[in-house]
């Protein structure tokens, strides 16, 4: 999954929140093939047009850096928590910047070489320092995510789901479903019933094998009385 999709997952769950507001979109890349070059396949996005702004992103010492305290650097920040949450601590988006809601050229921290199919480890130090480093504001507050000092926890690579969906699954106690399921057939019930029929059919044949010892019986007096 891109950076890309994990924005609009987290911009989904975002415009649900009330008051929350706008969220930072990451423009698309553009694969296109050019036959007449050397290298044929080459990657385009759309010119943006404004000034250009850094908000999240990774400085040349390797240190990350917080550029603003706009409403859009803070919001960046809460999907830098989301994603870092999401993904159980193995992927971070980093340099983010660009034109005021309009996010690119972001890079991909991760911890874990072959995660969601990235090749190799791509500046796991970044993580370690985000986690250090990141202070929660009031967007990771309405979105409820945790603190990081809580999610410093062995690697889990599978079965990551998203924060903000975590919070509104319903538990196995209160499905109807499930209640439903611990209730007996009724149609089970009636077949662990005898059927009438059954029931005279067996009556029939108890008679029919005490009919020949009777005859017996009376037989034996009959020749004791001779």
């Amino acid at each position: 999954m891109t950076p890309r999709e994990y924005c609009k997952i987290f911009a989904a769950e975002a415009r649900a929140i009330p008051d929350f507001g706008a969220v930072p979109e990451i423009i698309p890349l553009y694969l296109i093939y050019r036959p007449a070059n050397t290298v044929p396949y080459a990657t385009i996005e759309e010119d943006l047009v404004g000034p250009f702004e850094r908000y999240c992103v990774k400085e040349r010492d390797g240190s990350l850096a917080v550029q603003s305290s706009s409403e859009i650097a803070q919001k960046c920040c809460a999907f830098q928590h989301w994603l870092y949450q999401w993904t159980n601590g193995n992927i971070l988006v980093t340099d983010m910047e660009g034109v005021g809601w309009r996010i690119t050229n972001v890079r991909i921290a991760t911890k874990l070489k072959g995660y969601q199919g990235l090749k190799e480890s791509c500046f796991p130090a970044l993580l370690d320092q985000f986690a250090a480093a990141h202070r929660c504001n009031r967007y990771c507050e309405i979105l409820g995510l945790k603190s990081l000092e809580s999610l410093q926890q062995p690697a889990k690579p599978k079965g990551s789901k998203s924060p903000s969906l975590g919070r509104k699954a319903p538990s196995a106690q209160s499905s109807p479903q499930l209640q439903k399921k611990g209730l007996a057939s009724p149609q089970g019930t009636r077949k662990g019933a005898v059927s009438p029929k059954a029931s005279r059919k067996s009556t029939e044949a108890g008679e029919a094998q005490l009919a020949p010892k009777h005859k017996a019986l009376e037989s034996d007096r009959s020749s004791q009385l001779q």
